[in-house]
């Protein structure tokens, strides 16, 4: 049985389909996440049992939010359901 595949929404990369995120971008484009000013942003988990957390490279200040950018793309940042981080791309672009 041939994998289903998905590509990137951002780079284009092919990446394994996982339905339940459609728009997920690839570890590569993952990295590259800002804020709305440019500013690079890293996601963890906040314990092992999961959670969601935010901080800025420079400051490791927390970053209050879930959106950021990717190559001027707006996505959403959040946990992943069995642990990890998940980003993807809104609007289905």
């Amino acid at each position: 049985m041939e994998t289903k595949k998905h590509n990137c929404p951002i780079c284009n990369r092919e990446l394994n389909f996982n339905a339940r995120y459609p728009n997920y971008i690839c570890n590569d484009c993952s990295d590259k996440a800002t804020d709305k000013n440019g500013r690079k942003l890293n996601f963890y988990n906040t314990s092992i049992g999961g959670g969601f957390e935010a901080i800025y490279i420079d400051t490791k200040e927390i970053y209050d939010s879930h959106i950021c950018f990717v190559d001027n793309i707006e996505c959403y940042a959040d946990e992943a359901r069995f642990g990890g981080i998940v980003i993807e791309t809104k609007n289905n672009e």
